[in-house]
This record gives C-alpha cells, sequence and structure tokens, in this order.
C-alpha cells in the first residue's frame, strides 16, 4: 500500500502534446521495449514507497478466498491512529512469493480514494428465544476520525467457537435498524459482532463491535398436546390426542394412573404416533391419563389435558 505519487495516478505527457507526433525509423520492438521500461520504473517507484500491509499464509487462503476471490479488508486503522486523517488516494498491489523467497512481478496497481469509517456500534442485548436470536444495539456516536459519525446501514456477523473469523455477514445489504433477529442460529456456542456502513458505500465498514458470546442451547420444550380422549372398551384403553407441530419433535410419552394415585410413565421410549392402545387395564377399574410431547433434546412439553377411562 502506498500514497500514490502524481506519476501512478496519472501518465505523463507526451512532448509537444498537441502537435504531430515526430517521424522515426526505429522498429516497433523499440517501442515495446519502451514500455517495458517504463513499466519496471513505475514497479520500482511503487515499490521503493509502498509498505506491506498484510502476509498471506498458504494455510490461511482458503479461510479468505470467497469463490474464485481471495478477499483482505484493510481497516486503515494505523493511518487513523497516526492523526492527520487519512490521504487522498491510496494504491494497493500484490505479489506471490515462493518459498524460497522468490517474488512475482507486481500485480496490476489499484487507486483509490478512502472514505472514513464510522466507529464500533455498541452491544446492548443478545437474547436467545426458541428459534432465533435477538441482538440490540446503539449505533456509533463518532466516526474513526472522532467526528460525528454517519451511518448508512449495519452489517451483522456470526461465527461458531471454536472458529476464529467470521464469514459472509448475516444480512445480504445493510440492515437500517439498531436491532436484529437471527432466525437461522444454530445451537451451540456463538459469538457476534456488527458493524456499521457508510450511506450509498454498503462496502465501506467500520470498526466491528465488542464481540457478544451466547450459549445457544435447546432448552425450549415443544407444545403440550392440546386435547386427548380416552375410549374405554371390552379390556383396553384407546388413547387418541392432537398431534403437535414441532420441527425437532421426538414423540409423545403417556402417563397413566389408576384411581386417585399418582401418574407414572406408561410408555418407556416416545410413541411416534398420536394414538395408544392401553392393554395393561383391569376391566372397572377407573384410569387417567395425559401425554406430553418430547423434543430431540429430551424438553418435555406440559401436559395435555387429563383424560379418564373406565374399560368394560
Amino acid at each position: 500500500m502506498v500514497n500514490p505519487s502524481p506519476a501512478l495516478t496519472a501518465p505523463r505527457p507526451a512532448a509537444g502534446a498537441g502537435a504531430a507526433a515526430p517521424r522515426t525509423d526505429e522498429a516497433p520492438a523499440a517501442g515495446a521495449r519502451r514500455a517495458v521500461a517504463a513499466a519496471r520504473a513505475a514497479e520500482e517507484a511503487f515499490l521503493r514507497d509502498a509498505e506491506r500491509v498484510f502476509r498471506l499464509s498458504v494455510g490461511a487462503l482458503a479461510q479468505r478466498t470467497r469463490g474464485a476471490t481471495v478477499v483482505y479488508r484493510d481497516l486503515l486503522v494505523p493511518l487513523l491512529k497516526a492523526g492527520g486523517g487519512l490521504p487522498s488516494a491510496l494504491a494497493y498491489s500484490v505479489v506471490s512469493v515462493r518459498r524460497t523467497g522468490e517474488r512475482s512481478p507486481l500485480s496490476n496497481i489499484v487507486l483509490l480514494s478512502p472514505a472514513v469509517p464510522p466507529g464500533p456500534p455498541t452491544i446492548l442485548a443478545v437474547t436467545a428465544e426458541e428459534g432465533r436470536i435477538c441482538l440490540e444495539w446503539l449505533p456509533p456516536a463518532t466516526d474513526m476520525l472522532l467526528r460525528p459519525a454517519t451511518v448508512g446501514g449495519y452489517f451483522v456477523y456470526r461465527r461458531m467457537l471454536p472458529e476464529e473469523d467470521y464469514g459472509q455477514p448475516l444480512n445480504a445489504a445493510p440492515y437500517p435498524g439498531t436491532s436484529y433477529v437471527d432466525a437461522g442460529a444454530p445451537y451451540g456456542k456463538l459469538v457476534y459482532t456488527v458493524r456499521a456502513t457508510l450511506p450509498d458505500k454498503p462496502k465501506v465498514e467500520g470498526a466491528p463491535a465488542d464481540e457478544a458470546p451466547v450459549d445457544y442451547r435447546d432448552i425450549f420444550p415443544p407444545p403440550a398436546p392440546a386435547h386427548l380422549d380416552a375410549l374405554p372398551e371390552a379390556g383396553l384403553v384407546r388413547l387418541v390426542w392432537d398431534p403437535v407441530a414441532a420441527p425437532d419433535l421426538a414423540g409423545y410419552i403417556v402417563f397413566r394412573a389408576e384411581g386417585a394415585g399418582e401418574l407414572s410413565r406408561l410408555t418407556k421410549e416416545p410413541v411416534k404416533d398420536s394414538f395408544l392402545t392401553d392393554t395393561q387395564v383391569v376391566s372397572g377399574h377407573r384410569y387417567r391419563y395425559i401425554v406430553r410431547a418430547v423434543d430431540t433434546a429430551g424438553n418435555l412439553s406440559l401436559p395435555s389435558p387429563e383424560a379418564v377411562a373406565e374399560p368394560l
């Protein structure tokens, strides 16, 4: 990276600009040699003034590859901390290096005019709920030069431990508000951060907010069956209940009590269907039943309404 000189930002005018080009008897190869020499001089000038800002090892290459592109973000924090604001233009180039130390020629040199990004937001809360995680934050008060910040939106990032790097943001476009619902969060130990963007410049992201961790565990039981029927017959009781809609439903546990006794578990394993036939009954005895849904994490729902039956 380098703050470019005029030689890097604009071509030199030819001598006698506006006049007819002087006649020359030089062979075409001479012009090509001059072009190569000029490119080499520009490369040498760039390398003389540039400083290395990042070295990407082969092992870390996959983490920064997005499709067929390698992505590097230069936060420009050292330049901002040095004082005096950002330079009006910056030039970037990339070289590859063999293990033996041999360097490739410079890539093309890219010029850009940097914009001052917003400062970091302040995350207020990360709340785990069933099927989602809710984030709230305060907007940054200043930009990276401590001037009043102007924010165009926010990108929300999530990573799972022990991963060290964030991938793409959860939202494809800058989010305008200061709260966000992550409806696709997986269970596990998660870490979130938020970055503000400039108006009309979504690629200019500010410093990340301090990370907010959350241990997102499945402690949320499924709904209870809303209705239970106990239908007495000769020597048995048929039980039928309303099925439960839950994406992680494992089945149903049936509980039974005789007379005024305490309810105890009737089914050892979860019942997959929403019906059951109880043949372990005695005719003329009174039985009470409830059903509870259970999910794959072992969370039990509240009990269904109680049903009573006396087999014939």
